[in-house]
């Protein structure tokens, strides 16, 4: 008897999941709300009612019912690669980056074909300033996407800002060079070059990509940043004017958060 009624509130469940997951893709996040409280009212165990419910939350910054609800899937189902990825990509946007490796840890090895998995355990730690764990993990993620035939200028960015962390200049360079293959237009990736280009003394190359960084469209890099860059290239190149111009826009930026 307790089997049968398991197996009808999972059903239901299972309709109401599929109701909510059409209005997910459809953009009605109300309604997909709604059919996701009467899923998980049915069974709150089910699982991906659970990871959708936590990442509409997430789209609309209700970070704490997120939390909620994807600890809840990685509790119940420890062995599905997604529940435990979207746990540990949870806490990596919540810059919570201790709680967000041994998740993606989970999940990268529960699928160890997971590019995304190892990308995100790769910044993870990389923001908990791991470099030695950070290294080999963007490489590997470099490997997965190049197998899969899908080469991310998101990887190659995050890679080479590492390297040019670390110094390691000439590296980092050819990240962001093919950060500039596979994305031409790519904020990121000129505004890494023109900080390498400064760094390598060219500063006409310098300010020539800040321009075009400022030019293009992007969430990563800043404008603020950008500033900062072109007001010590113009500086370098004696074009005072320009660069008290670039400096007076970089102290009236707001200081945001770069991920």
């Amino acid at each position: 008897m307790i089997a049968a009624l398991l197996l009808a509130a999972a059903s239901v469940a299972s309709q109401h999941y599929s109701r909510a997951s059409a209005l997910f893709d459809r953009q009605k996040f109300s309604e997909a709300n709604e059919a996701l409280d009467q899923a998980l009212a049915a069974d709150p165990n089910y699982v991906p009612a659970l990871t959708l419910k936590g990442k509409l939350a997430m789209g609309f910054n209700r970070f704490d019912v997120a939390r909620v609800a994807f600890s809840r899937a990685a509790e119940i189902a420890p062995d599905s690669a997604y529940a435990q990825f979207m746990l540990g990509f949870f806490y990596y946007v919540d810059n919570d980056f201790i709680k967000a490796a041994p998740a993606l840890e989970r999940a990268l090895k529960l699928n160890p074909s997971d590019a995304r998995a190892s990308l995100y355990l790769a910044m993870s730690q990389d923001g908990l300033a791991r470099p030695d764990l950070a290294v080999p993990l963007y490489e590997r993620t470099i490997e997965l996407e190049r197998r899969a035939g899908q080469p991310s200028a998101e990887t190659h960015t995050a890679y080479g800002r590492l390297l040019f962390t670390l110094g390691r200049y000439e590296e980092a360079a050819k990240q962001v060079a093919r950060v500039l293959e596979l994305d031409p237009n790519s904020r990121d990736g000129h505004y890494e070059m023109g900080r390498l280009s400064f760094e390598q003394g060219r500063w006409a190359e310098a300010a020539a990509h800040g321009e075009k960084a400022l030019a293009a469209q992007g969430l990563g890099t800043t404008e603020r940043q950008i500033h900062f860059l072109l007001a010590r290239a113009y500086g370098k190149l004696g074009r005072k004017d320009l660069a008290e111009q670039h400096r007076q826009k970089f102290e009236t930026s707001p200081a945001t958060l770069r991920r």
